[in-house]
């Protein structure tokens, strides 16, 4: 590996993350603000070092309000705001329970998708 790659890597937390959320930010679903309170909320808990968020094009769900996916969980959230931003970080990315009231999926990622290590080329 690069020593820039090693130093990006580095400034990403990839060996701590735990969670990843991809946040949709397309025009229809419009969570750009939503992506910046949910950082603004992990923050604030002390997960800035085991949970990432991550702004994506498209989900490929449109639906009225935020759609966003919690990884490794499989969460898919729907109407996410950035006034729900706060609950989502307090609730799942802090004490591990689903919010249930904007979940509409559950597919979590399979032991194959957790490898520890990466395959041997």
């Amino acid at each position: 590996m690069s020593d820039k790659l090693a130093k990006r890597a580095r400034k990403a937390r990839i060996d701590t993350m735990q969670r990843h959320v991809l946040v949709c930010t397309d025009d229809d679903c419009g969570g750009t603000a939503t992506a910046k309170a949910l950082r603004k909320a992990i923050d604030a808990h002390g997960l800035r070092s085991t949970v990432s968020v991550a702004k994506v094009d498209c989900l490929g769900i449109c639906n009225p309000g935020t759609i966003a996916v919690v990884y490794p969980d499989g969460v898919w959230y729907a109407g996410l705001t950035p006034r729900r931003a706060e609950r989502l970080a307090t609730e799942h990315l802090r004490d591990g329970q689903v919010v249930t009231a904007w979940r509409f999926h559950t597919n979590p990622l399979g032991p194959a998708c957790r490898r520890s290590a990466p395959p041997a080329d």
